[in-house]
């Protein structure tokens, strides 16, 4: 259930608007856990289907041991596999070897790939991810591409660096980058941090913090959870009880539907 967030949803959809125009775009949707950032980039991707655009979702793993680059390795695993292997061959072009070094399943639908020749790591590194921002950028030319990235303080700094150098080659394409992180999470010593203040000099960035929902949208938020006679009073308390949160107002709708308030 989705309820309120009007001027979000509004930015959101000014962000696709122009990416969808050729203006690729990059948003980072800030908030305290439970305050309904990967509610909303749902919102967005519903809402960018239904005007022909196609999206993909990576998150960042919380614990120790995940592959290199994993949330990006998420998304183009999954247009992977929705690509038959001529149309694979045709997005990827000469991209194909280097990003298959990261996703072996590449070679698997490509099997005549070469190896890619031996480079020390800067070279390598700038390789592999020139070679992921055309292959998005390619992806997203017949159908403008949403990609959401949940849970960026999870993240170690490879896949941020990856995020700040599409971002600068982004700014003629249709692609729009979600982000998600909790700012409460992020400290000055954070590898986010810096990265943050680096991509915020990019045209394409946007940073959107989100708050909780106002009195009348947890009022809303309460009636179509069942609350249909839930007094004035009782939608205030549970507005001021969780600060709008919509978490932890499906947390005390809960309680009272077992009689726990």
């Amino acid at each position: 259930m989705f309820i309120g967030r009007h001027q979000e949803m509004a930015e959101l959809k000014d962000a696709l608007d122009d990416a969808m125009a050729g203006h690729g775009r990059l948003v980072m949707l800030a908030g305290e856990p439970g305050i309904g950032k990967t509610s909303i980039a749902h919102e967005l991707t519903a809402h960018a289907s239904d005007l022909g655009a196609k999206d993909l979702w990576g998150w960042c793993y919380e614990r120790e041991g995940a592959l290199p680059y994993w949330p990006w390795v998420q998304p183009i695993k999954a247009s992977v596999a929705d690509a038959p292997a001529d149309q694979l061959g045709t997005e990827m072009g000469s991209t194909a070897a280097d990003i298959a070094e990261l996703i072996p399943e590449i070679r698997q639908e490509l099997p005549d790939l070469e190896t890619p020749p031996a480079l020390d790591p800067e070279q390598t590194r700038f390789q592999l991810f020139n070679s992921i921002t055309t292959f998005l950028k390619t992806v997203a030319q017949p159908q403008s591409l949403v990609v959401v990235l949940d849970d960026l303080h999870w993240s170690d700094t490879p896949p941020m660096l990856l995020l700040e150098f599409l971002a600068q080659e982004m700014a003629e394409s249709n692609v729009l980058v979600i982000r998600t992180y909790r700012d409460v999470e992020v400290t000055r010593q954070h590898p986010l941090t810096e990265s943050l203040a680096r991509m915020s000099r990019n045209a394409s960035f946007h940073r959107l913090g989100l708050d909780g929902l106002e009195s009348g949208d947890v009022g809303e938020y309460v009636r179509e959870s069942g609350g249909e006679n839930a007094s004035s009073k009782m939608i205030e308390a549970i507005h001021t009880h969780t600060e709008g949160y919509p978490l932890f107002i499906s947390e005390v709708i809960w309680l009272c539907s077992r009689g726990g308030a």
